[in-house]
């Protein structure tokens, strides 16, 4: 969840979503939700209490017989994740079946297959990342991008997105494969319960609705990212601490607050931005999962999706609702 760019900042929001690298450097990030003035305070609150099912990572949604245990994930991993994953197994292994986004057999063949054919990311004509970033950012942008082996020519036709798989990340994320996210963990656990296990959409669902953002937003969400002085592992950490508070709406509040305020952008722009990337990686993804949900058999169900598709107006739990499940917050 933690890529400098289009893939970091913003996947930040869907994933705690697609990152899977570590940096060696220490963590510098601090919560800012403790920071906030008595005027942030008050309007976070304003804001929470307008926002559906802002709190709870876990939520039992009934209806017609049928039991669908929601349980918002982090992708990445967590040390704190495995007293977690104690809670919830009586959980797991109460289902018939287990939900995810993607299986992990199914993300890793399709990250295979990306690397081995890099035609997927890359633009088939102009305009290319040079002619979109001001020149010092694709002077950057090429030089570092070389040290992982990529040709400048590659690098110019790179879809502004994928650049951010390759750049610094935060070291404020366990993400090296030793410590699993929560979504790894149940489906582990189902696994060898014999659960059956099924994916949510097609494995390259969430690069597909990366790429389907307008190509000039791509690369000035690249731009911007490359240019601010903040610190990006504060946000990290903010979102963390208030994933394990079960008040995840929090942290998105703050970076959507934060992001890019150290440049002379417009807020209406930065919120057009944010906006677009909610609606194609969250909001979207969430219609497309409930048919999903509803039409796979069994009693009990265990649905285990990124933290913040559960709440807000678009969130999952909101469009159960609208469908006539009853909802209830359960311990996690």
């Amino acid at each position: 969840m933690e890529l400098r760019i289009v893939a970091c900042r913003l996947i930040l929001t869907a994933l705690l979503v697609l990152c899977a690298h570590q940096a060696l450097a220490r963590c510098t990030g601090r919560d800012l939700r403790p920071m906030l003035t008595p005027a942030a305070e008050a309007r976070m609150e304003a804001e929470l209490a307008r926002t559906p099912y802002a709190h709870g990572n876990h939520w039992i949604a009934r209806k017609a017989g049928r039991q669908l245990h929601v349980i918002g994930t982090m992708h990445t991993g967590d040390r704190r994740l495995g007293p977690v994953m104690r809670r919830l197994r009586p959980v797991v292994l109460s289902a018939d079946a287990v939900l995810l986004e993607v299986t992990s057999h199914e993300t890793d063949a399709e990250m295979d297959r990306i690397m081995r054919d890099r035609s997927v990311f890359l633009l088939d004509r102009p305009p290319y990342l040079p002619d979109m970033l001001s020149p010092p950012v694709w002077d950057y942008l090429s030089a570092r991008m070389a040290r992982d082996g990529f040709l400048p020519d590659e690098v110019a036709r790179m879809q502004p997105w994928f650049a951010g798989f390759f750049l610094d990340q935060s070291p404020c994320s366990e993400t090296g494969g030793r410590i699993r996210g929560l979504d790894d963990r149940i489906e582990a656990l189902a696994q060898r319960a014999r659960i059956p296990i099924g994916s949510l959409e097609p494995s390259a669902a969430g690069l597909q609705a990366l790429a389907a953002q307008p190509l000039r937003d791509q690369a000035r969400i690249l731009e911007y990212d490359l240019t601010s002085e903040m610190n990006f592992d504060d946000q990290v950490v903010t979102m963390s601490e208030a994933y394990f508070d079960e008040r995840l709406a929090e942290g998105l509040l703050i970076q959507d607050w934060t992001m890019y305020a150290d440049l002379d952008v417009p807020r209406a722009e930065v919120r057009r931005l944010l906006d677009g990337f909610q609606e194609r990686l969250i909001d979207a993804r969430n219609r497309a999962w409930l048919p999903v949900i509803e039409r796979t058999g069994g009693a009990v169900l265990v649905v285990a999706v990124g933290g913040a598709h559960l709440p807000g107006e678009a969130g999952l739990l909101n469009l159960l609702a609208g469908k006539g499940w009853v909802l209830e917050r359960a311990g996690f």
